[in-house]
């Protein structure tokens, strides 16, 4: 019995000795695991605070990212000739984070003053404290960085960027277009060209985009049109140089233009490219493409004649600018630039053919060029065109096209009959499109000889240039202003190739509103301004590019631009 106690005793005792290391161990884990919570949540803690801390610091950077990360270096445009014309260059921009500005209000004075031309005012409005990401300035110079890093300011920051850079500058802002500020292309080949331009975009990583252009055919160009706005007051002017055995536009100028570093400062009449965006009433020189359709239908040769006394059409009377009754040949049809001999002559081919031809030479679609900025012409749409239509389009009215809608349809006239597609890309012969015949041989001919006799003994006098043998057409047109054609205001151009005998190049010249001069003794037609400009583009088109010189009175072409005139003008 004795025993019993004693094991109950040591028993209990033993047993709570258990119990106490148990709940010792328990009570141990459980503090070891407060402890381990207690550093979890003092971890947690810190890491927002450091995450919170480095978010401020690089949040600017992310949300620029977002505007600039994925702004890759776009491709080179080049000339003909390899002439370097657009290019990217490394630029700074100068951003802040309002919130890691100490006093911002003296810190945009401090701007104001590194900064000249600094809009304080703008600024000090923009940088709210609540904001983490304000751009100060774009295209920072390496002087103007060196100052706003001396002046020490906290939260401000340069960001690296690539800069469009023209290098002519408003020589080809219609051509080239421009870019935004994240390097996308907004107008001209830019815009057209944009994926290929993105070298990410492109297969090819090394390619740069060549032109057709001759910069220095452009300046040419560019510098003669500035000369005639500023004597004849024009407020607008176009000038275009093609090669007609190609398609190739050497040059295109549209006046006016503008600087494409900053196109938002240009007046919407700089932006406009009304050489190929524009739609005009072209006037007399579309007499061009009615005699070429005569000659290809074979209504007329240049030996047929026509009585030019009056003409009256669905009860409109037909009026000549400079009347010469009696009957007159084709060629001087051409060379008097009879409203009444070319309407005779349109009415002749009739409407079917007359339409057919239009649409053949792509004067009834819209502009195909590689250009954004392209127009579709104006017309009577039902197709069904009454006599009245047919004469009016005959001598330039009744239809509104681009100038370059009217380039593409002339080249056939003078090129052998062939219809290139116009283009500003440099092309391999082997990538080039075969051209369609859409005149004969025999009519091109024609009109070469006929277009030469204008500038030897008609309105083109003044594009004449010794020793160049030129072929032309002016054209005076008045100008529409709603319903009604206003006086005194006229539209003038000349269509001009050379040489006669095999055209190398096709120029037009047109001036708008073009004010009388005192040399042009009070005369705004297209014989004294357009004709004048664009006989100064060939000279020098000549002499930069070595052009033959041919002798006028060389037999052998004396006989190939021979016509016989009708002189015989008995009524």
């Amino acid at each position: 019995m004795k025993i019993l106690p004693w094991l109950y005793k040591t028993g209990f005792s033993s047993f709570k000795t258990m119990i106490s290391l148990t709940c010792w161990d328990n009570c141990q884990r459980s503090m070891t695991m407060r402890l381990a919570l207690v550093a979890i949540g003092f971890s947690i803690f810190f890491s927002s605070i450091a995450y919170r801390l480095v978010s401020l610091v690089l949040e600017p950077h992310e949300q620029r990212s977002q505007l600039a990360t994925k702004q890759v270096a776009r491709k080179e445009i080049t000339d003909r000739n390899g002439t370097l014309l657009a290019v990217n260059i490394p630029t700074s921009s100068l951003f802040a984070n309002p919130q890691h500005m100490v006093n911002i209000q003296k810190d945009v004075a401090k701007l104001v003053k590194a900064l000249p031309g600094l809009d304080g005012k703008k600024l000090l409005s923009e940088l709210d404290p609540k904001k983490t990401f304000v751009w100060i300035k774009h295209d920072i110079t390496p002087k103007e960085h060196k100052a706003i890093n001396d002046l020490g300011i906290a939260g401000l920051y340069f960001e690296k960027e690539d800069r469009r850079l023209y290098t002519y500058g408003s020589l080809l802002s219609h051509v080239i277009g421009y870019v935004g500020r994240q390097s996308a292309g907004l107008a001209g080949l830019e815009k057209s060209y944009d994926k290929f331009l993105q070298s990410s975009d492109s297969a090819d990583k090394s390619k740069s985009l060549a032109l057709t252009i001759d910069v220095r055919v452009q300046n040419i160009v560019a510098e003669e049109l500035d000369k005639i706005m500023e004597a004849t007051r024009a407020p607008a002017a176009i000038g275009i140089v093609v090669d007609p055995n190609s398609g190739e536009i050497i040059a295109l100028v549209s006046k006016p233009d503008f600087d494409p570093h900053n196109p938002a400062k240009a007046s919407p009449e700089a932006l406009f490219n009304n050489a190929t965006l524009g739609v005009f009433e072209m006037g007399s020189v579309m007499k061009t493409l009615t005699m070429a359709i005569g000659f290809d239908t074979g209504t007329i040769t240049t030996s047929d004649a026509y009585n030019l006394s009056g003409l009256r059409v669905s009860g409109f009377q037909v009026k000549d600018a400079h009347p010469v009754a009696g009957w007159h040949s084709v060629p001087e049809i051409f060379l008097h630039s009879s409203n009444i001999g070319v309407t005779q002559i349109a009415l002749e081919t009739g409407q079917s053919a007359f339409q057919s031809y239009y649409k053949k030479l792509g004067l009834l679609d819209k502009l195909q060029l590689e250009l954004p900025e392209c127009s579709s012409p104006l017309y009577p749409r039902n197709m069904n065109w009454s006599n009245l239509t047919l004469t009016t389009m005959s001598y330039g009215y009744g239809i509104s096209i681009s100038p370059m809608h009217f380039i593409q349809a002339a080249l056939p006239s003078v090129n052998g009959g062939y219809l290139h597609p116009l283009t500003l890309i440099k092309k391999d012969a082997s990538e080039r499109p075969e051209p369609l015949q859409v005149l004969k041989a025999s009519t091109s001919e024609s009109m070469l000889k006929i277009m030469r006799l204008v500038v030897t003994e008609g309105t083109g006098r003044k594009a004449a240039v010794k020793g160049q043998l030129i072929a032309g057409k002016t054209g005076t047109a008045e100008i529409q202003e709603g319903r009604h054609y206003v006086k005194n205001a006229r539209r003038s151009s000349m269509l001009a190739a050379v040489p006669a005998i095999d055209p190398k190049y096709v120029v037009y010249v047109m001036l708008n509103k073009p004010q009388p001069t005192k040399e042009s003794y009070g005369f705004a037609g297209a014989g004294w301004n357009a004709a004048p400009t664009a006989g100064a583009i060939i000279s020098r088109i000549a002499a930069l590019y070595g052009m033959k010189n041919y002798d006028e009175d060389d037999p052998e072409i004396v006989e190939k631009l021979h016509l016989e005139l009708l002189h015989d003008n008995k009524t």
